[in-house]
C-alpha cells in the first residue's frame, strides 16, 4: 500500500508541475514560483478526495452493479465540490463565506471538474489500457485453467507463481482481487499488492488450478474452504476466512467445474 501512495503521489506532483507550467484557467498570469507551488499543492490535497471516492466508486460498481462509469463519474462530481472550496482558498484568497457567494464559484467548479476528469483519464489509460471498467461477465479463463475433477491442489508447487513479482517465501497463491490499477495477491496468512492489472496477472499464473468467479477477483481451487450459495447469489469462503463475491454470470462455469 505504501508503495502504491508513493507512485500516485509522485505522478500527483507531475501532473501539478505540467499544469503549473501550462497556466490553464488564467492562472498563467500568477508567477511562475507561485504556480509550482500552488497547482502540486492543490493537485495532493485533491489525491485522498478523489481517491477515497473512487474507492467508494469501485465498491458501489461491485455491491450495487451499477456501471462503473457511472460511480466514478458521481464520484468525479461530488469531489470537484469540496476541491473548488479549496481552490477558492488557496487561488483566489477568499473566505468560505466569500467563496460561496462568489460569482465566479460555478465557474471555477467547472474547472476543477475538468482538471478531474482530465487527471482521472490519464491514471486509468497509464495503468489499464485495456481493461473495460463496466461489469460485465468476467472473461472465461483459457480451458488450461479451467478447474476440472482431480487436478491438482493449488497448494502444490504450481500454484507459487514464480511469473508474479511475489517476495521469497511467499508460498501458494489462494486468491487474485483486483483494486483499480493494481492486483491485491492473497496467499497463506499474507498478501501482497502489486502494480499490475488482474488479467495480467491471472495470465502469469500459468496453468495453476482456478477460476475468474468476479470481475475483481480469481480463486483458485486449492484456496477454497467452501461455496455458499443463497438463491441467484454465491460467495466463497477462503482459506483465510475471506469471503468472495461470486458473479451471477459466472453460476454456469461454477457449477459446470463442480464447484456448486
Amino acid at each position: 500500500m505504501a508503495r502504491k501512495i508513493a507512485i500516485e503521489s509522485f505522478l500527483m506532483i507531475v501532473a501539478g508541475i505540467i499544469l503549473a507550467l501550462i497556466g490553464p484557467f488564467g492562472s498563467y498570469e500568477l508567477p511562475l514560483v507561485q504556480r509550482l507551488i500552488l497547482w502540486p499543492l492543490m493537485i495532493l490535497c485533491g489525491y485522498p478526495i478523489f481517491g477515497g471516492l473512487g474507492a467508494v466508486a469501485r465498491w458501489l460498481a461491485e455491491a450495487v452493479r451499477i456501471p462503473y462509469a457511472v460511480t466514478i463519474a458521481l464520484g468525479l462530481i461530488v469531489g470537484s465540490m469540496p476541491m473548488t472550496l479549496l481552490v477558492m482558498l488557496l487561488w483566489r484568497r477568499a473566505s468560505i463565506d466569500q467563496a460561496l457567494q462568489s460569482p465566479l464559484l460555478g465557474a471555477v467548479y467547472l474547472q476543477v471538474l475538468v482538471i478531474g476528469v482530465i487527471i482521472h483519464t490519464a491514471m486509468y489509460l497509464l495503468f489499464r489500457p485495456a481493461a473495460n471498467p463496466e461489469p460485465t461477465a468476467p472473461p472465461l479463463l483459457p480451458p488450461t485453467l479451467q478447474p476440472t475433477a482431480g487436478a491438482p491442489d493449488s497448494g502444490t508447487a504450481a500454484s507459487i507463481a514464480p511469473n508474479l513479482p511475489l517476495p521469497p517465501g511467499f508460498g501458494p497463491v489462494r486468491a487474485l482481487k483486483g483494486e483499480d490499477h493494481y492486483v491485491r495477491v492473497i496467499g497463506d496468512g499474507r498478501e501482497e499488492l502489486i502494480l499490475m492489472r488482474l488479467r495480467d496477472a491471472i495470465e502469469r499464473l500459468g496453468t495453476t488450478d482456478g477460476l475468474r468467479v468476479h470481475r475483481s477477483w480469481w480463486v483458485a481451487r486449492g484456496g477454497v474452504i467452501a461455496v455458499r450459495r443463497d438463491g441467484r447469489v454465491a460467495a466463497i469462503t477462503l482459506v483465510g476466512g475471506q469471503e468472495v463475491p461470486v458473479s451471477r454470470d459466472m453460476m454456469p462455469q461454477l457449477r459446470a467445474a463442480g464447484w456448486l
